[in-house]
């Protein structure tokens, strides 16, 4: 390989190891600082993979596949979602490309899991980054927050005391019961029947038809004369009868 490529090639893996995505998770790496990430594997054929979320997953390398990926390897443990399981091992290997939602968390770990080999991942052809084991992990201590000094208060004046008045009670008399006296019988007042009311309305007495007032004939003056006349000759009549 001529110094030209070499140079490319050392240029090449620092670009990679440099971008928005890969360069969290190289300090993570190195800093031992744990990751949670979503990850969406393949879902057919023998390298099937449980898609859902990795938590607090202890990267220690980053590398090249021996197809050509770009890999992380990480120990991980349950609540992780995992299609075989956690009861061989912990230790899986992730591609990146497939790694999203990463989250670098504050807490460190400092333990070497089991089956864990410092050095190159033999699993990859080419090791770019592993775990830093030589710096162990700042360890924040505790901020003590001294006390204030108390400040003395002022005594407190204190106020003659002032003696309680005894006072003599008198004793009360019992008051007898007194009999109550007898109420008087209240009267009863019988209510009124009332008068039973027609719906009917009072209907008038017919007026029977009176007879008409018969008129008086109008007097007339020749008859009048005639009957003074006739009623004389009667009576001269009977003057010569009983004389």
């Amino acid at each position: 390989m001529s110094f030209t490529n070499t140079i490319f090639l050392i240029l090449e893996d620092e670009a990679i190891l440099r971008t928005t995505k890969t360069k969290p998770i190289v300090d993570a790496i190195k800093s031992r600082n744990k990751i949670s990430f979503f990850y969406s594997g393949p879902r057919k054929g023998k390298d099937s993979v449980k898609s859902g979320n990795r938590i607090d997953a202890e990267a220690v390398a980053l590398g090249l596949s021996k197809k050509g990926n770009l890999i992380v390897r990480a120990y991980v443990q349950p609540p992780s979602v995992s299609k075989k399981g956690f009861n061989k091992t912990g230790w899986r290997t992730f591609m990146v490309s497939r790694m999203g939602n990463l989250k670098v968390s504050d807490e460190k770990f400092d333990q070497k899991r089991p089956d864990y080999k410092e050095g190159d991942d033999r699993s990859m052809s080419v090791t770019y980054v592993t775990t830093d084991w030589t710096n162990k992990p700042e360890v924040k201590k505790p901020r003590i927050i001294k006390p204030k000094p108390e400040v003395p208060s002022a005594a407190p004046t204190t106020e003659p005391s002032v003696e309680p008045t005894t006072t003599t009670q008198e004793p009360k008399t019992t008051e007898l019961p007194q009999p109550k006296p007898k109420a008087k019988p209240e009267k009863i007042v019988e209510p009124t029947k009332a008068e039973p009311q027609t719906s009917e309305p009072e209907q008038k007495p017919e007026e029977l038809p009176q007879p008409k007032s018969t008129e008086k004939p109008v007097a007339n003056p020749e008859e009048d004369e005639e009957n003074k006349n006739l009623q004389e000759s009667i009576k001269n009549i009977k003057r010569l009868m009983f004389t």
